[in-house]
């Protein structure tokens, strides 16, 4: 009796392993978890990363700006060192401006073109790369 049960669990084990949650969309849509996971957690790992990131640099610039006033470098040097850099404002607001309105074009591309699959992620990859290329000719354009 074991081993027909230990057979019958070996054979039935991989249809198990096999079944996988769907993300129901609509009515005639079921999506599968990875197509939502993955992204979020991408998505997630670089907000925290950035954040490290940003942290970790202000500390630096702290500790060099310190350090550069404890050995009495010249006032020339420590003012370009000092001197608090200057973020091109309008050229971020362009750049994010872009890239979100290359998701948003996607979106509506994608949802014009149901059923969802891996069209629909190659949708939204030419988008967000026209974007990136829109935001490339900008940028290449402001430096002229």
């Amino acid at each position: 009796m074991k081993k027909i049960l230990t057979l019958a669990a070996l054979l039935f084990l991989p249809a198990f392993l096999q079944a996988q949650d769907m993300y129901q969309i609509n009515q005639d849509v079921n999506m599968s978890r990875q197509f939502i996971d993955i992204p979020a957690i991408i998505l997630i790992l670089y907000l925290v990363l950035m954040f490290i990131l940003t942290i970790l640099k202000s500390i630096l610039d702290n500790r060099l700006k310190s350090q550069m006033i404890e050995k009495g470098v010249t006032d020339k040097v420590a003012e370009q060192f000092l001197q608090p850099t200057k973020t091109d404002s309008k050229g971020v607001a362009l750049k994010w401006f872009l890239i979100l309105m290359g998701i948003g074009v996607g979106l509506m591309i994608v949802d014009a073109t149901l059923p969802i699959g891996i069209h629909s992620i190659a949708i939204m990859s030419f988008s967000l790369g026209l974007s990136f290329l829109g935001y490339f000719y900008f940028i290449k354009k402001s430096d002229q």
